[in-house]
């Protein structure tokens, strides 16, 4: 027979209040250590995808391969994230624990460019001509053409905290502001760099980073008013690509003439040439977010401790 560990009980006046101050301390420790990052990183030239720590150790390099293209990544809000596979003209929906949710989620997409998903859970999917189409979490087609984005060239999208979508244009070197319900333009060219814009991210004030890789330089924007906070904020020797930028403000963008991710602060100060190495060909990488392991062990430690205190609760009714 296991041993327990002695309970104590406290006397009946006090029983409330000290149970739920219990239970509050429980609720609180499970919401501080609720959530990890990881960073899946697909990668076009080998076919798979790699699931990164935050401090760009490599959990499993290749998470899940198999891939034609995959190039293009976005989290799907539960831990689970969503794949463009490019040639095979496919999104998917994968689990940073290996398994497999829905490889065809979405089908006949073979020029998807970039991806990006609301807070309410629908995707939107851009084409390689800028046409923006919308999808329930589901894979359910809402409209296929809900905006135009510039010339095309869509390597990019991101929604701010008010649910204003951001579509980068390459061929027309711009960054579009638009409504994500209705597909109107708040401002079509609200950033405009010659060299082109690619990758983008935004960070947790809604300013913007744009990847110029023409440039060779990320530039960071106000998402209200297009205006540069710091148009070369980070400069590089090689081609940048894509970009993201975590709860700190740290910056980090993808280099694949040297297959790998950089990261930088938030001055665009070096931290780690190298966060990421080992990568081929990486395309637009993605932030997830998901449960620890001790959040379940608290999670059930809170359920037990709810079903005690209802235990004594009817105990004095009783």
């Amino acid at each position: 027979m296991t041993p327990h560990s002695p309970v104590s009980v406290f006397p009946a006046a006090a029983t409330g209040k000290k149970c739920w101050r219990a239970l509050a301390l429980g609720v609180a420790l499970l919401t501080a250590s609720a959530v990890q990052a990881q960073i899946v990183v697909p990668n076009a030239s080998s076919g798979n995808l790699g699931l990164y720590a935050t401090d760009g150790s490599a959990i499993n390099a290749s998470l899940f391969s198999g891939f034609s293209t995959p190039f293009f990544t976005a989290a799907a809000g539960n831990g689970d994230f969503y794949l463009v596979d490019q040639t095979a003209g496919t999104v998917g929906q994968y689990s940073a624990n290996g398994s497999i949710v829905n490889a065809a989620l979405i089908t006949g997409i073979p020029t998807a460019s970039a991806i990006a998903v609301a807070s309410n859970g629908n995707i939107y999917i851009s084409n390689n001509s800028g046409v923006v189409a919308e999808y329930t979490s589901g894979g359910a087609l809402i409209n296929a053409a809900l905006l135009t984005a510039g010339a095309g060239g869509t390597r990019g999208m991101v929604f701010d905290s008010s649910g204003n979508l951001y579509v980068t244009s390459y061929f027309s070197g711009t960054v579009g502001k638009y409504n994500a319900t209705t597909g109107a333009a708040i401002n079509a060219s609200l950033i405009t760099i010659a060299g082109g814009c690619y990758g983008l991210g935004i960070d947790a004030s809604d300013n913007l980073y744009v990847v110029d890789p023409t440039g060779l330089k990320v530039g960071k924007y106000n998402s209200s008013t297009g205006a540069a906070i710091n148009a070369s904020l980070i400069s590089f020797a090689s081609a940048p690509f894509f970009t993201a930028v975590d709860a700190s403000e740290n910056i980090f963008v993808s280099i694949n003439a040297t297959n790998v991710i950089a990261e930088y602060n938030s001055s665009g100060a070096l931290l780690n040439g190298s966060f990421i190495t080992g990568l081929n060909n990486p395309g637009n990488f993605t932030f997830l977010v998901v449960p620890e392991p001790a959040t379940w062990a608290l999670l059930a430690t809170g359920g037990g401790l709810l079903g005690w205190v209802g235990a004594v609760r009817r105990r004095r009714r009783q």
